[in-house]
């Protein structure tokens, strides 16, 4: 009953990630290159989703009460990602805001999915009090005191008015930092009734020494392009040289109380885990995968330490580790890089019991508030249990009953013992002669359930079909060895070591998360067809059940 109800749970399960899955992937999503913005100034809203999706019957009215739409593009990207094939249709759009204070983007809907509601705070409009300049330039820095290794934005403006022509702005270099190019941005701005066009050049930063770290002065050139043509193309105007001052920026060193032994200074830091099955609730021969995810908003994924796995707490009896390399990805977000770690292993349940990991607990120091924190993962329990086996139920003795007769005489006793005695002879001879037959016919049904299987299971690893060929060498070692086989850990403990070997490499195979396909099938075929008959080491009669290569 209980292995019933676990695999009907775990069914239930499946079929609603199965649902929940699909839900996910059918979703829209919308993202901005900026959440504040001024009065007069354009931002770009970008709407994505998958190749299902029709992007251009998308209900826009909802945004025309607060946005003005200045232009719209779209395009679709296709990827394959191990032979699968991927497609992304993005909507792009240039909006300006109607008026200043806090504006909303609304959701938007298509084919039933909407996408997330984004809150925009829009500042009053600029007011210029210098001269009619047509160019502008400026830098801007985030934050002037920083601990080493923490991240800060460099933004390098150009406001025009007028059109330019080979516009070049001084390449960023810098000792004792790591620069990272954030993505451009490009958007309207209009001042005193005048429309600008602005770009922004943003830099990452991220400091590798105390001290004080020198952002160099940057230029910009550029040369106005005049209303009109000439013989030899654009008419040019006057040229711009444009500059700014070195900023100086203040470098601290780890605090002395730091107790980690990786320094991760960070606006946020979130260390969690998901299993694929609940690891509470396994059973003998079940498999769940662990993914453990680091992830820090101002650090990149260099920055960040490896990931505690279960490998790492020492051997544990009864549970087969399947580790997958890390990876790792850093993602932009609006005011910087998000870095993330990610590891993943498979664990297989190979006997019954309870184990503990300990809880994981990773330091790091939190910039917003300039304090000593803690990304904590609760300890786990996995317990596995034995599966229900129904055992056979044994034959009630019955109790002979004791008669009580007359005395009869002494030679009518003598006949009647010489007679049972005959009658036990009788019934002995009998007895042997039916469990030679039964046993014939037990070896006959045997070669009969035996042949079929190995040759679906030649099948099936001459196309290297693990999971095919997994399912078929239980069910060969059930029969092969006369007792239930239901793991490959208890298949291990029966076979020969060549055997063993290979039923490693195709568990280590089907268990592990890298894209390696398993190649060994026609090594297990053969490991198969060698192994010894159970309790005996002559294969000469048991070899002509397998079918011929």
């Amino acid at each position: 009953m209980k292995t019933f109800a676990g695999s009907v749970m775990r069914a239930l399960t499946f079929l609603s990630l199965m649902f929940f899955s699909a839900i996910s992937l059918a979703e829209i999503r919308s993202d901005v290159d900026r959440e504040t913005i001024g009065m007069g100034e354009s931002l770009r809203l970008t709407i994505t989703g998958d190749a299902s999706e029709r992007l251009d019957q998308l209900d826009l009215a909802a945004l025309q009460f607060d946005w003005e739409i200045l232009s719209s593009s779209s395009s679709t990207n296709t990827s394959f990602i191990n032979g699968a094939r991927s497609t992304t249709r993005t909507l792009s759009l240039d909006l300006l805001p109607l008026r200043d204070g806090i504006l909303s983007i609304p959701s938007l809907s298509t084919g039933g999915n909407r996408t997330t509601p984004i809150a925009i705070t829009v500042n009053p409009q600029t007011v210029s009090t210098g001269g009619d300049d047509s160019v502008r330039f400026s830098l801007e820095i985030d934050k002037r005191d920083v601990y080493i290794q923490e991240q800060m934005v460099l933004t390098v403006t150009i406001e025009q008015a007028i059109n330019l022509d080979g516009a070049e702005v001084t390449q960023l270099e810098l000792s004792g930092a790591i620069v990272e190019e954030l993505t451009r941005r490009n958007f309207q701005r209009q001042i005193n009734g005048r429309l600008w066009r602005v770009t922004q050049l943003r830099y990452a930063i991220y400091p590798q020494q105390r001290g004080t770290l020198e952002i160099p002065s940057l230029s910009l050139t550029a040369r106005e392009v005049l209303p009109g043509r000439s013989l030899l193309g654009a008419r040019l105007g006057k040229r711009f040289r444009l500059s700014e001052d070195a900023i100086a920026i203040n470098v601290k060193p780890v605090p002395e109380d730091f107790p980690g032994d990786v320094w991760l200074p960070a606006a946020s830091l979130e260390l969690a885990q998901s299993w694929s099955t609940p690891p509470e609730s396994m059973e003998i021969g079940d498999s769940t995968t662990r993914t453990l995810t680091l992830a820090a908003e101002g650090l990149l994924s260099s920055q960040l330490p490896s990931i505690t796995s279960m490998s790492d707490s020492g051997k544990i009896t009864g549970i087969r580790l399947y580790p997958d390399q890390e990876s790792s990805d850093q993602i932009e977000r609006t005011e910087g890089f998000l870095g993330q770690r990610t590891r993943s292993e498979a664990l297989v349940a190979s006997g019954s019991g309870s184990w503990t990991l300990p809880e994981v607990r990773v330091p790091w120091w939190n910039t917003e508030t300039d304090s000593l924190q803690f990304a904590i993962l609760p300890s786990t329990t996995i317990s596995v249990g034995s599966p229900v086996v129904q055992s056979p139920v044994q034959p009630t003795a019955i109790a002979a009953e004791t008669q009580t007769t007359t005395a009869t005489p002494v030679w009518l006793n003598a006949v009647a013992g010489l007679g049972w005695l005959l009658a036990l002879l009788f019934a002995y001879m009998l007895w042997r002669s039916r469990d030679r037959n039964a046993s014939d016919v037990a070896i006959d049904h045997t070669e009969e359930t035996l042949r079929p299987l190995l040759t679906a299971m030649k099948a099936s690893t001459s196309q290297n079909d693990a999971p095919a060929t997994r399912q078929l060498l239980l069910r060969w070692a059930a029969l092969h060895y006369q007792q239930p086989v239901r793991t490959l850990d208890q298949l291990r403990g029966l076979c020969e070591s060549a055997l063993a070997d290979e039923v490693s490499t195709l568990e280590a195979a089907i268990y592990s998360q890298s894209d390696e396909a398993w190649t060994r099938g026609a090594a297990l075929y053969r490991a198969v067809r060698d192994e010894p008959k159970f309790g005996t080491t002559d294969q000469t009669d048991y070899r002509s059940l397998y079918p011929t290569a």
